[in-house]
């Protein structure tokens, strides 16, 4: 097996350039993979307690193929947006906690806007959006609400979420997902598990216990269909409420078919990405644990993706993560306070793994990976897919875009390409400055990278302040 490793530069091979002071802000970019960008903005001008949200749309060349706008409310903001299946989704929140949702199809170039106005009584949290239906949790005076809206109608309900034996305080929902017309759901009750299944209706199908006869406690939980197979990953700890390890499982009548759990530490390398002296640190902490007869466990924050699978084997991918802080001294009279503030999360390495039909590894890789910015909420950076029916992944490793193509046999790296982001293409201009630079998988070898910069032409010494998004190919 050769193994090949190329560096180089990632060329701009587009870009679209907006005047610093023009009167909108935002700059929102959505990739819609092999179909375009969308950027959504703000006008900053404000009228009669409404403004204008203006969407522009891009093909993959990066020319505007056309805009829109409409009004809002004035404190609207946009809450998300995410591309599916052909739809772009915006969820925009409302000065009174409700949400909108913009749906643009790439087809008709048209938005359809629906009015979650039974959103206003609740906060909504964990949203999924697959086939036009948008299922998320909430809570409402104490009880867990699964709600799910038909985008394409704007019909919508509710579902009350109770456990029998479990007092509705200590019921939280973990995750949902839409898989064909039926919205799964995986609740928390006590210390157990429960799968809840609801149709499109809200009419709940049913729900069953999956971990009353485990002693591990899940963490967090993703379920997801590969072929005819239902199953079921994430983390879990063997004490306390941090993740010490990833689990596999395959649901049979929605029960446990088989489920095993894999301690961290048992991962290849899985600390290297680690400073010498917290290697140390745990190796130490192993070695006195093992001679006590005992299992050492490491605490480490993992986001799951939906399980890969090639028609044989599965394939398991997690990035790790832990949330930064930093204090904050404040001076009130004679007195000194100290707080922390929190930073974001910072993202190490992240892990692969293959299994079996019946649970068991049979390789795993650990690798780099830093995003450029520390996000405030829990992402996944990493684009995974097969290639020649090996896994191929690609991210952004600090300022470097990465594709690795892992051997589907041994895990090993087959090819791994590298290139460093060039600020502009244009030789007679320079970079001083860039702030809030966003990197993003578009499709293919693409990357979108975005964000404010101030240019100075080397020429005439002219500096212009601009929002920015490049277009970058990994040749």
């Amino acid at each position: 097996m050769m193994f090949c490793v190329t560096y180089g530069v990632a060329q701009v091979t587009g870009r679209i350039e907006y005047p610093y002071s023009e009167n909108y802000y935002g700059y929102y970019v959505s990739a819609m993979e092999n179909k375009g960008l969308l950027v959504e903005k703000f006008a900053n001008k404000a009228d009669d307690g409404k403004r204008i949200f203006k969407i522009e749309f891009f093909s993959t060349d990066m020319k505007k193929v056309m805009e829109d706008s409409s009004f809002v409310d004035k404190k609207a903001d946009l809450y998300d947006n995410f591309y599916n299946d052909g739809i772009n989704y915006t969820i925009l929140s409302q000065k009174d906690g409700g949400f909108s949702f913009h749906a643009f199809d790439v087809l008709t170039k048209k938005t359809t806007v629906t009015d979650g106005e039974f959103t206003r009584k609740t906060a909504m949290r964990d949203y999924v959006i697959s086939n036009g239906l948008m299922a998320f949790s909430s809570t409402l005076k104490k009880i867990e609400r699964i709600g799910i809206i038909d985008l394409k109608t704007g019909k919508n309900s509710f579902t009350d979420v109770h456990i029998d034996g479990v007092k509705d305080k200590n019921v939280y929902i973990l995750e949902n997902a839409v898989i064909g017309n039926v919205v799964y759901s995986l609740v928390k009750a006590g210390r157990d598990i429960y799968l809840a299944r609801i149709d499109t209706n809200g009419k709940l199908l049913g729900y069953n216990n999956l971990t009353k006869d485990y002693t591990q406690n899940i963490i967090c939980a993703s379920i997801s269909k590969a072929g005819d197979k239902y199953f079921l990953t994430g983390t879990y700890s063997v004490k306390g409420d941090s993740p010490q390890g990833v689990y596999f499982a395959e649901l049979d009548n929605w029960q446990f078919k088989f489920v095993n759990f894999h301690n961290f530490l048992d991962l290849k390398n899985f600390t290297e990405y680690m400073s010498d002296k917290g290697k140390a640190k745990i190796e130490r902490r192993k070695a006195k644990a093992e001679k006590k007869g005992e299992e050492y466990t490491l605490n480490y924050n993992m986001t799951s993706h939906n399980i890969l699978s090639d028609g044989k084997n599965y394939f398991y991918l997690g990035e790790a993560y832990y949330p930064v802080y930093h204090p904050l001294m404040m001076a009130t009279g004679m007195n000194c306070m100290t707080s922390t503030v929190f930073d974001g999360y910072e993202y190490t390495h992240a892990v692969l793994v293959k299994f079996n039909d019946k649970g068991e590894i049979l390789w795993d890789e650990c690798f780099p990976m830093h995003p450029r910015k520390k996000p405030f909420f829990v992402k996944r950076f990493i684009s995974a897919g097969f290639k020649d029916n090996n896994v191929n992944l690609i991210f952004a490793d600090g300022k470097r875009l990465v594709s690795k193509l892992f051997l589907n046999s041994t895990g090993g790296v087959l090819q791994e390409r590298k290139a460093d982001v060039q600020d502009t293409d244009d030789e007679a201009e320079e970079v001083k400055r860039v702030r809030d630079s966003n990197t993003e998988y578009w499709y293919g070898n693409n990357f979108l990278v975005y964000g404010n910069q101030v240019v100075k032409n080397n020429t005439t010494g002219e500096r212009r302040k601009v929002v920015y998004i490049n277009k970058y190919t990994i040749k």
